[in-house]
């Protein structure tokens, strides 16, 4: 079970995207929580509550379905339509291997936090969120560029007190600059070889300083990483991540939606090699676990 939260146009959809051409969809299965709203746009704006703010989602039926689905059951939930604002449809979702779970709202609960195995927060610069959001919204939601500027500002004080928090429960966060992406790795997760990421290009710091039984990790690298230093770093990444797990490796990560078309950045490829890395480690030890 992995979370991958942050807040809206952080990129969870792209980098579930790549997890699963990682991974394989076959053995993936992915949900967007967007569709336990309890309250649709309209009685959202009726009531005055923004998309961010937990009296406008229905708990109880995420927490039931996804411990459902946790423990090998299949599940049926509705669908969100961004474009009406409402629920549209309903789907049937299987458990899988993989089960990528992607959302404002992840790491809210102690029963969703209790269910995840791995869990990535993703939290891009102000700036990059923005330019991110804008674009998603104009361009797979039909909105006017106002229109995304005024929901986020209102969207504002939800966001610093009810999103923000969650993160402090990530086993990973990872935060997006202009110069820079870090990782930043919890004390509850063993470090990795770090022999894998040595370059020029990156930083990596231990720091003990808070609970779990090993040191914060931090990995920094340059946004703009030359092609020849990512495609040796991905590889020892892939290397590691072994057959196992991945046995074809996709032809390009990275891909992402931008103005000028479908863009490739190839320190989002590493970004999701990296939590793909991660999950292979937990799946190992999971096996291990229930082998003993």
């Amino acid at each position: 079970m992995v979370a991958v939260g942050g807040d809206s146009g952080t990129g969870k959809a792209t980098l579930c995207a790549g997890l699963r051409e990682i991974f394989g969809e076959e053995r993936c299965t992915e949900v967007r929580l967007d569709g336990y709203f309890g309250l649709n746009r309209a009685q959202r704006h009726a009531v005055g509550i923004t998309a961010l703010d937990p009296r406008a989602h229905d708990f109880a039926a995420m927490d039931e379905d996804l411990s459902r689905l946790a423990h090998g059951a299949t599940i049926t939930k509705p669908v969100y339509d961004h474009r009406l604002g409402a629920i549209a449809s309903l789907e049937t979702i299987e458990p899988r291997e993989i089960v990528l779970v992607q959302g404002l709202f992840p790491l809210y609960t102690s029963v969703l936090r209790a269910l995840f195995d791995v869990s990535v927060w993703l939290e891009p610069d102000p700036e990059l969120k923005l330019a991110w959001t804008i674009h998603r919204d104009i361009t797979e939601r039909g909105y006017r560029e106002e229109q995304v500027r005024a929901e986020l500002e209102r969207r504002r004080g939800d966001y610093e007190t009810f999103i923000v928090p969650q993160a402090a429960y990530a086993d990973i966060r990872a935060s997006f600059g202009r110069h820079t992406v870090t990782f930043d790795k919890n004390g509850r997760l063993a470090p990795l070889d770090y022999r894998d990421f040595a370059s020029e290009s990156t930083r990596i710091r231990l720091v003990d300083d808070g609970p779990g039984p090993y040191p914060r990790s931090i990995i920094e690298v340059d946004a703009n990483i030359d092609a020849a230093t990512a495609r040796t770093i991905a590889d020892a990444i892939w290397n590691s991540i072994g057959q196992r797990h991945a046995s074809a490796r996709p032809d390009r990560l990275g891909a992402h939606s931008s103005p000028d078309g479908v863009a490739v950045s190839r320190a989002l490829a590493l970004t999701q090699l990296l939590v793909a890395r991660r999950i292979a480690l937990v799946a190992d030890h999971l096996s291990e676990t229930i082998a003993v």
